[in-house]
């Protein structure tokens, strides 16, 4: 145990430090958590630490069982955290040798505590500096700074020492303005990094592929118009072989030959470390040899457009961690300027992203860091769905109109433009569904049971749904197929009763056997 005088009372952060979320297990909301993690991740790139999860005993911090092989690091997103968990969040901070000239074996916990968090020395020599410069870093609101260690070499600037470079607006007098340039109009924009969200088996890397194969081959694609440049796709996820296949039928979709694919480049990286940065030391990110190379073979080929598949195998860091996500950003988009070209970063989207349908994935940074992003989904909203339908919809352009969309279905290993018109597993479907309202409108009329077409206590679609032979077929699928089944004439209303209570049934056609022979009085 360290010293009593060491073991601080919680302090107050400024007011709006950590927006004073609650920290009550019975309050912690879906949103709550989600906050709450990326207050604490906040926490760790400010203390260059790690979120853990603090042992809890009867609701409280067990500071005296706390060690750094008992705590818990926690890397997962808000949606693996338990809402009991949520006042367990908290930033390991090692090694403070880096920030003090000593404590290399010092270890320091912040508890985040709702927003006042609680500060604790849990390894190392008593050093109470450890706990003063964690403590004033929160109260300052600035990150800990790491000292500076002679260099071996000459210092060099980060901007290679030359002067900063300023523009006098005024110099643009009566000069023409520049052309905004696109890699697709409205959706691609040139020099910029581009995020394409999908969920796994939706069918983003075949979309990235079919547009990044229409610009090497100079042919347009679902109605859209890539520059006609050169390609390079960036391949984690699938192997050579896969890609042939796909290739092959995007080739054969636009009626040529493989040999006419001399513009694009592949690099396949399914078997291999994929990595283009990681995380040094201090949490800084770092570009590999992997990327070093790739940005040669970018310069010698001058692609158009570079996609680069997908963000989880090429993104070393933390995806909740804003700072390294920026610098990971930053590091595509410096290629894309310097190189004249379009950088499209296919990326899953979070469980927050897919329930809410913004389809964004870990921490802010990823959409505010970009000034293109896509989602590729399934049609919501009907039960009767085509299962080779998508959705490709404009979440962000800021240079454009947002919520755009562009519909498509997967036919013969290519996306093609949805015409509206039924595929042949949809035409199945649908007939499956107009044969079972039949046989069961057919059932149900010889009960004596009257069903109507019009909403209410006997709206047919309701009534045969409810039936145990329904065989699955739901309401929604019931109401399509009475409209295509009156439509063609199959099934037809008919009215019964006295001209003063004349009632509707809906019946088969072919079984309408002229009026009752008893009225209904």
């Amino acid at each position: 145990m360290y010293p009593n005088a060491y073991e601080m009372a919680p302090f107050t952060l400024q007011s709006g430090f950590g927006d004073g979320v609650e920290p009550a297990v019975g309050l912690i909301s879906i949103d709550q958590r989600e906050h709450a993690l990326e207050t604490v991740a906040d926490y760790a790139d400010m203390l260059f630490g790690d979120v853990v999860l603090v042992p809890f005993s009867d609701g409280q911090p067990d500071w005296t069982n706390t060690t750094r092989d008992s705590i818990e690091k926690f890397s997962g997103s808000w949606s693996e955290l338990e809402p009991e968990d949520v006042p367990r969040l908290g930033v390991l901070t090692d090694s403070f040798g880096r920030f003090l000239g000593h404590g290399d074996d010092v270890s320091v916990v912040t508890l985040w505590r709702g927003g006042t968090p609680e500060v604790r020395q849990i390894g190392g020599q008593y050093c109470p500096a450890a706990h003063c410069l964690v403590t004033d870093a929160l109260i300052d609101d600035e990150p800990l700074k790491v000292r500076a260690v002679k260099p071996k070499q000459p210092p060099v600037g980060g901007n290679d020492n030359q002067e900063i470079f300023l523009v006098n607006p005024a110099d643009w007098s009566g000069l023409p303005v520049p052309k905004r340039e696109w890699f697709i109009e409205g959706m691609v924009p040139m020099r910029q990094v581009t995020i394409l969200n999908g969920d796994g088996g939706v069918g983003k890397s075949l979309l990235a592929l079919q547009i990044a194969a229409a610009s090497a081959l100079s042919v347009d694609t679902l109605g859209l118009e890539p520059l006609a440049r050169p390609a390079l796709y960036v391949g984690a996820e699938d192997s050579a072989d896969e890609f042939h296949r796909r290739l092959a039928d995007i080739v054969g979709h636009h009626k040529m030959a493989m040999s006419d694919m001399w513009r694009f480049r592949l690099l396949p990286l399914a078997d291999r470390d994929a990595l283009l940065c990681v995380p040094n030391r201090l949490g800084a990110m770092e570009p590999t040899v992997l990327w070093k190379r790739l940005v040669v073979t970018i310069q010698d080929l001058k692609p158009g457009l570079v996609v680069l598949d997908t963000s989880a195998d090429l993104f070393g860091g933390d995806e909740i961690k804003r700072a390294q996500v920026r610098q990971f950003i930053a590091m595509l988009r410096k290629v894309a300027m310097e190189s004249d070209c379009a950088i499209m970063l296919l990326a899953h989207p979070s469980v927050a992203g897919m329930q809410t349908g913004t389809g964004s994935s870990g921490s802010t940074a990823w959409n505010n860091s970009v000034r293109s992003r896509l989602y590729l989904t399934r049609p919501e909203g009907k039960d009767d769905i085509d299962p080779d339908a998508r959705v490709l919809t404009t979440k962000k352009i800021n240079y454009g109109k947002v919520g755009n969309e562009l519909r498509m279905r997967w036919q013969d290993g290519v996306f093609v433009l949805d015409d509206g018109k039924p595929t042949a597993v949809s035409g199945l479907l649908n007939r499956r569904h107009d044969e079972a309202f039949r046989s069961l409108l057919s059932a149900v009329n010889r009960t004596g049971q009257r069903v109507a077409s019009t909403r209410g206590v006997n709206y047919a679609p309701n009534v045969l749904a409810a039936r145990p032979d329904a065989e699955g077929v739901t309401r929604k699928q019931f109401e399509a197929a009475m409209q295509r089944l009156l439509a063609d004439g199959i099934v037809k209303v008919v009215w019964e009763g006295p001209p003063s209570k004349q009632r509707q049934r809906l019946i088969v056609s072919a079984e309408d056997f002229g009026p009752d022979s008893e009225v209904e009085e």
